[in-house]
């Protein structure tokens, strides 16, 4: 089974490393680059550090930075062309799918995206937003996971592709059981190229990571 590639990278560029992004997009171990978005105000802007309400700051691991000095993602989608976009859908507070469903009201651009959510409400809110679009459930802890499983099999949950940490994941048993539930399964983020492989004997569809070295394993 051919697995898919995904570069956890977007959501560190910069104006200043676009041109390096667009390279990393291109390269033929790249089949889509990840991003986490979050709204601010009527733009979606890419970036792994929390907002800090109206404040134009970020908080991260590193401190602050200025908001200013991160991307769009309608800056990512049209510098990344020919490649898939992966939105992490990401919420401080509020419903993120309207602006979301605003800014893929192009048919083209929104064929080229995949969405998961921390918060499988939202998910669904982009499913009903945007029918038909990429939609995923992120899966973070094993009380998500035995939630998942428990409300699938409950019947509560319709049939929904997961984004799971890969350390959930501990047999190639364990892969199937999620896969017939899920029917895709994207495990990330995988940043050990022994492990990746590993993952990708044992059945997951797609694999993240925050390094081509461990995707051109693949």
């Amino acid at each position: 089974m051919t697995v898919t590639r995904i570069l956890h990278r977007a959501g560190n560029a910069t104006p200043g490393s676009l041109a390096s992004l667009v390279v990393l997009a291109g390269h033929p171990a790249v089949d889509a680059i990840e991003a986490d978005v979050w709204v601010h105000g009527d733009t979606l802007l890419t970036h792994h550090e929390r907002p800090l309400g109206p404040l134009p700051l970020l908080l991260g691991w590193g401190g602050f930075r200025r908001r200013s000095g991160v991307l769009s993602l309608h800056a990512i989608v049209e510098a990344t062309v020919g490649t898939d976009v992966v939105v992490d859908l990401r919420s401080w507070f509020g419903d993120p799918a309207p602006e979301l469903a605003r800014a893929l009201a192009d048919e083209a651009v929104r064929s080229r995206i995949r969405v998961t959510c921390e918060d499988w409400r939202i998910a669904d809110r982009v499913r009903a937003w945007l029918p038909g679009i990429r939609i995923g459930y992120s899966i973070r802890t094993e009380a998500q996971l035995r939630a998942y499983l428990e409300q699938r099999d409950a019947g509560v949950l319709s049939e929904t592709a997961v984004a799971i940490r890969h350390t959930l994941l501990h047999t190639s048993d364990e892969v199937a059981l999620l896969r017939e539930r899920a029917r895709r399964v994207n495990a990330g983020t995988v940043d050990d190229v022994d492990r990746a492989m590993q993952l990708a004997a044992w059945g997951v569809d797609e694999i993240t990571s925050n390094h081509v070295t461990v995707l051109n394993a693949l």
